[in-house]
């Protein structure tokens, strides 16, 4: 019954270049203040136009990525409902929140 707790391992030095460039930290050139997200062209803090290349070019592709992913979530949405109608997919998503233990709906 009081059995000793295992606690999962330390990270060690796995895959360090990966992370090295994982944790790339961007400044806004105008205020010093580092960039809240990677997709704005302008400063999250100043407004201030971000004239790096490097960054606007992959801004341009990380918006792209999530416009797509958006675009399929919606279009997944769309043809349930047009299947099941607005509240057959309701119930489902209640029923299946309800399996899962889950409770994200307020009372």
């Amino acid at each position: 019954m009081n059995e000793p707790e295992t606690k999962p391992p330390a990270p060690g030095p796995q895959n360090t270049e990966k992370a090295e460039t994982a944790i790339e930290i961007v400044t806004c050139p105008e205020c010093g203040r580092r960039l809240l997200t990677k997709t704005s062209m302008l400063c999250n803090w100043c407004g201030a136009k971000i004239n790096d290349q490097d960054y606007q070019a992959r801004a341009a592709l990380n918006r792209l990525e999530r416009d797509q992913q958006e675009r399929t979530d919606l279009e997944v949405v769309i043809q349930e409902e047009a299947e099941l109608g607005i509240l057959g997919r309701l119930r489902r998503l209640g029923k299946q929140n309800k399996a899962n233990g889950r409770s994200d709906t307020p009372l």
